[in-house]
């Protein structure tokens, strides 16, 4: 299922920012933004993740929403990129 995970971390915990970044890439996560990263997760992996991000989030200040689109949802997110690659 996919998986999209929010997050803001107060800048005085930069490392726990930092370290919940490379979790996120370390379960496979791909970076969407800054702080929005998405990913592919059975219904095992979503329980590590929840428990991996409160371990980390224990270290300090801030906040995660883990969202679950239906897979519809998912693909009928619109997106407006005007970077230039």
């Amino acid at each position: 299922m996919k998986v999209i995970v929010v997050f803001d971390i107060l800048e005085e915990y930069r490392e726990v920012r930092d370290e919940l970044r490379e979790y996120l890439k370390d379960i496979g996560g791909n970076f969407l933004q800054y702080s929005v990263y998405v990913a592919d997760l059975d219904k095992r992996g979503v329980e590590a993740l929840i428990k991996g991000i409160r371990r980390i989030l224990k270290k300090g200040g801030g906040r995660v929403d883990i969202l679950f689109p239906c897979k519809k949802c998912y693909n009928n997110i619109k997106t407006i990129n005007t970077y230039h690659i």
